[in-house]
C-alpha cells in the first residue's frame, strides 16, 4: 500500500499570518496610545516631585522652629547647605542628600535675603511653572510675594520674615 502526501492547492488549509499593513497599523495605534500616555506620564511625575519637595521643606522648617525653640534662636547661615546644627533635628536622609527633589542643593538662610530664616533650594533644575504650582500649594502662586519666592538662582520657602 501505497501513501500519497497531498497539499492543499487553496488558501483553505494554510496559516493565516499578519499583513505588512495590520503590522504597521497595530505600530501606529500603539505609537498613538503612548503619545496620548505620555503628557499624563509628566504630569504625574511633576507632581510627585512637588509634593515631595514640599514634605521635605516643611520637615526642615519645623526642625528649624524646634531647634529655635530649644535654643532661643535659629541656627547660623548654613552656607550652600543645611546647617550642622539642625542633625538630629532633621532627618539623616535630608541632612546627608547632594540633591533635593528640585535640583541642586539645600541651603540653610538665616538674615539672608531680608529674612530672618528661610529654606533654599540653590541651582534647582525644575522650570518656573513648577515653582508656581508649588507656590501655589504653599501660598499665593505668585513667585514674587508671599512665603514661597524665585530669588536669582534660589527657591526660597521663608520660615519667618
Amino acid at each position: 500500500m501505497m501513501l500519497s502526501l497531498q497539499f492543499p492547492s487553496s488558501g483553505a488549509g494554510r496559516a493565516r499570518a499578519f499583513t505588512l499593513v495590520e503590522i504597521m497599523v497595530v505600530v501606529v495605534i500603539i505609537g498613538v496610545l503612548a503619545a496620548l500616555a505620555l503628557p499624563a506620564f509628566q504630569r504625574v511625575k511633576q507632581s510627585a516631585v512637588s509634593k515631595r519637595y514640599i514634605n521635605d521643606a516643611r520637615q526642615v522648617r519645623d526642625a528649624a522652629e524646634r531647634y529655635a525653640l530649644e535654643n532661643g534662636n535659629f541656627p547660623p547661615n548654613g552656607i550652600g547647605a543645611l546647617h550642622p546644627s539642625l542633625r538630629g533635628y532633621v532627618p539623616d536622609s535630608l541632612m546627608d542628600s547632594t540633591t533635593t527633589p528640585l535640583g541642586g542643593v539645600w541651603d540653610w538662610d538665616y538674615q539672608q535675603d531680608g529674612f530672618t530664616a528661610s529654606i533654599s533650594v540653590y541651582l534647582f533644575t525644575v522650570s518656573d511653572a513648577q515653582l508656581r504650582d508649588i507656590d501655589r500649594t504653599i501660598d499665593d502662586g505668585n513667585l514674587n510675594t508671599g512665603l514661597f519666592r524665585k530669588i536669582s538662582s534660589k527657591a526660597v520657602w521663608i520660615i519667618q520674615p
